[in-house]
């Protein structure tokens, strides 16, 4: 079986946000929002790492209910090959302008 993801402590995973408040990784969020760092042009440092990350802490949910998770300003290809792979296409409820869900 794969190993399951995490990102609290996680140094060999580049991707992952590992200098979070402890409560960040100790809730299970109902909602989700990725608004940052900037994305919206093309020298910006963009949102891989934060993808990444809610990505894992969605999947790794233990109680009941799912984790909505909203990416705004997904108009570059970087972020939206990352929002395809770790939030996953068939996961993608809607899309209006730059804002995915």
């Amino acid at each position: 079986a794969p190993t399951k993801s995490y990102i609290r402590g996680n140094h060999k995973c580049k991707l992952a946000l590992i200098g979070l408040p402890d409560v960040v990784y100790d809730k299970e969020w109902d909602m989700i929002m990725i608004d940052a760092p900037k994305g919206y042009y093309p020298e910006a440092p963009g949102r891989m790492g934060a993808i990444y990350s809610a990505a894992v802490m969605a999947r790794n949910r233990k109680k009941s209910g799912v984790t909505h998770v909203f990416l705004h300003d997904v108009d570059r290809k970087v972020e939206k090959a990352f929002a395809e792979e770790f939030l996953c296409r068939k996961n993608l409820k809607d899309a209006t302008g730059r804002l995915w869900h």
